[in-house]
């Protein structure tokens, strides 16, 4: 399956202001002009502007049009989720790397941000994961809960970088995602993330936390989430039904 057509509109839009077609201060064609270039629909370019937008290379004036400001994107890891699958394929995108594993006792601070029961034992994931295209610059930094069973299922995948905790966990013991919670608050970044994210502590950071729950309603997987506040963008579609 190709790529979606506004994403195929996007790249050729930044190849072309990459180009010079549309110097740094210029104003783009109106969006009826570049939609009837793409025959495409408004929405459709509109979401393709939006990709450029993210990236730094326009800004958006409503009465006076979308101004090229870069001639290269801003580097950033963009994710866009809006559902399981999607969130499996985030996965694949960027790289894991384990940096401890160990066996925790939820205190009532944890179990705050988890929603883990307070005094439960919990297996605890430290990891990075990596832009794939910039392997020296870490995307996230993330710790991962899991219960003693199912983090001993899955030891000895946990290296194998790729696939998401939950996807290791479904090949292994067949519990399977049925609806993940996700809670994105912005956060200022400890001092052991930081180190990890190359920032100052106390920089601006997202912080996620996605709660995993299994056809039966269970709770099975926490996994809290760093990411640095300039270097990361989480995109959401909303479409009206």
């Amino acid at each position: 399956m190709g790529e979606p057509r506004y994403v195929v509109i996007a790249d050729d839009l930044m190849q072309k202001i990459a180009a010079g077609k549309w110097p740094v201060g210029e104003l783009l064609p109106t969006e009826p002009e570049l939609a009837a270039e793409y025959r495409v629909s408004r929405e459709t370019l509109r979401r393709a502007l939006k990709r450029l937008e993210l990236g730094g290379l326009i800004s958006r004036h409503p009465g006076t049009g979308t101004r090229v400001e870069r001639s290269a994107p801003v580097a950033a890891f963009t994710a866009q989720l809006g559902s399981v699958e999607e969130l499996t394929q985030y996965g694949e995108a960027a790289v894991r790397e384990v940096l401890s594993v160990e066996s925790v006792t939820v205190d009532a601070a944890l179990s705050e941000v988890t929603g883990l029961a307070e005094g439960s034992r919990q297996v605890c994931v430290t990891s990075v994961r990596r832009d794939p295209e910039r392997s020296d610059e870490v995307v996230s930094w993330a710790r991962v809960y899991l219960g003693p069973e199912d983090a001993k299922a899955v030891a000895g995948d946990l290296e194998e970088g790729r696939q998401l905790i939950a996807d290791l966990i479904e090949a292994r013991t067949g519990r399977s995602v049925e609806r993940v919670v996700q809670q994105v608050r912005a956060v200022s970044v400890s001092a052991e993330a930081a180190a990890r994210l190359a920032l100052e502590p106390g920089s601006p950071g997202l912080e996620f936390v996605r709660r995993y729950y299994d056809a039966s309603g269970v709770l099975f997987e926490v996994t809290v989430s760093t990411h640095a506040g300039d270097r990361f963008v989480y995109e959401t579609v909303l479409q009206r039904r």
